[in-house]
């Protein structure tokens, strides 16, 4: 009895553990820390804002597909202008993001790699693409259950690991809950001089990067409800018919089982994901604040990982090793986990913009959309190489200098334009009249598009003015072009 209870239970998470441990290793390890090391307890604020707004994304995106068995994507050609237009803008700055995330995850690694074994240099890219390799090999052999098992099984060991963490430092509860309540200002602190990166990136930047990272991006909760269907709840299970959005009643979900039940999968699942996300975040942010800010550390440059071990190997020295292992194991599940996000949101864009020939063979397009963004991948990190070798001072470029202008569509304003998306279908496509969503959810939605928009707009100027927002404007014209040119294909 305990043992079918167990499985019941366990069949109702599994799609959350995949977007937690995608957000563990860059998120939490590296940038929760950093954020308290430089703004300390009032950065909780922020990040339990973050965990809450993008639940209430994940929820409801996913509560479209139980319902209606409709994945967001293919719902999209409803929006006003050329069916298509949102989606294919979000395949064409995929193409660059991607490769800039895999190689930011692997370069990461190649970082630690390069100082455990007392290796520098230009030596750093050669560990890098020696992980992305084996990770891409992983892949190609891989499917949603083996992806499913490594990723809780890596949330679990870094939960207990930080838990440790947390009893060892013993901090002030007080002070850690009134930075949850309340925001205070941001600024850096007097020795951030020690650290030239810095001196270019505004504040709101640097705000704006965690709220991008922290809980994961908007393509990661894409993929999130692409693997709904994987889970087979509600209608979203193959073989069930789509339900179109004016048709959807709160009466009819009541009298669906199979609707109620992944409904409630889904409150369970997104629940316990986000709560483990905020719990990696409030400890690093307390280790950062404790352990690093007084020694006036902070990851930095291309060394993300390494500074971290004084977390516990301070207080036990035979405990870095331990920490090497499972901050390791953290990027290496977010490196996979990212690398496969990718063919998953290549198969939900062609069943939305409807290519038959991927639709026909997703096989083989898995294995294409893989190399292709791999390859992409490779050739960011030959550059970073390149760069470092011919560079007059050797140094390395910043990794998260490259990440940031990515970083701003995928983890900000995409979040902001599912979010308006969403509440569009629901209300104007089905005659305004809720459908599939609850009315309460509509307060919270729009409160999430309108920060995620503005504070992406906001990020884009701060980083580098008008120039990054034509950059993005162009991208939607180009986004709009496509889409009129593959419906005229389709007639």
């Amino acid at each position: 009895m305990i043992l079918t209870r167990w499985r019941q239970w366990m069949a109702r998470i599994g799609p959350g553990a995949i977007v937690a441990s995608l957000t563990i290793g860059s998120g939490e390890l590296v940038f929760s820390s950093r954020a308290g090391s430089l703004f300390g307890y009032h950065i909780l604020f922020v990040f339990l804002l973050i965990c809450l707004l993008k639940w209430v994304l994940i929820y409801t995106t996913g509560r479209q597909i139980i319902i209606t068995g409709q994945h967001p994507l293919e719902s999209w050609d409803q929006l006003p202008g050329p069916a298509g237009w949102l989606p294919m803008t979000f395949l064409m700055l995929a193409v660059p993001c991607f490769p800039i995330w895999i190689a930011f995850h692997a370069s990461t690694l190649g970082t630690l790699l390069a100082h455990l074994t007392d290796t520098s240099g230009a030596l750093v890219y050669v560990w890098a693409s020696g992980v992305l390799g084996s990770v891409v090999f992983l892949s190609l052999q891989g499917n949603y259950q083996k992806l499913e098992r490594f990723q809780m099984i890596i949330v679990g060991l870094m939960l207990l690991m930080i838990l440790f963490a947390v009893v060892l430092l013993k901090p002030d509860w007080f002070d850690v809950a009134k930075g949850m309540l309340w925001p205070g200002t941001f600024q850096y602190p007097d020795w951030i001089d020690r650290f030239p990166s810095f001196e270019d990136r505004p504040v709101w930047v640097e705000l704006t990067t965690y709220v991008g990272i922290v809980g994961g991006s908007s393509y990661d909760y894409l993929c999130y409800v692409a693997f709904i269907r994987e889970k087979g709840w509600g209608n979203a299970a193959v073989g069930c018919e789509v339900v179109a959005a004016e048709h959807v009643n709160g009466n009819d979900i009541k009298r669906n089982p199979r609707v109620e039940e992944g409904l409630r999968n889904l409150r369970w699942d997104s629940v316990i994901s986000f709560a483990c996300v905020f719990l990696f975040s409030v400890v690093f942010v307390i280790c950062g604040h404790l352990v690093l800010a007084p020694q006036q550390m902070t990851p930095t440059g291309g060394d993300l990982l390494t500074v971290q071990a004084v977390f516990v190997s301070d207080a036990y020295p035979g405990l870095r090793v331990l920490y090497f292992a499972g901050a390791f194991l953290a990027m290496y599940g977010t490196l996979y986990g990212t690398l496969e996000v990718g063919p998953t949101i290549v198969k939900e864009m062609a069943q939305a913009l409807r290519w038959e020939k991927l639709i026909n063979h997703p096989k083989e397009w898995r294995q294409r959309s893989l190399i292709v963004f791999s390859t992409g991948a490779f050739l960011v990190i030959l550059a970073l190489f390149t760069q470092q070798i011919f560079s007059p001072d050797k140094q390395s470029i910043q990794f998260v200098w490259i990440l940031t202008p990515a970083n701003l569509f995928t983890g900000v304003m995409g979040c902001g334009l599912i979010l308006i998306s969403t509440l569009w279908v629901a209300f104007v496509s089905s005659k305004k009249k809720p459908g599939f969503l609850a009315k309460a959810w509509i307060p919270m939605m729009l409160l999430g598009a309108v920060f995620f928009i503005g504070l992406g707009l906001k990020g884009y100027w701060d980083h580098s003015g008008l120039r990054s927002l034509m950059i993005l404007a162009s991208s939607i014209i180009v986004g709009v072009v496509c889409a009129k040119l593959n419906n005229r294909r389709l007639g």
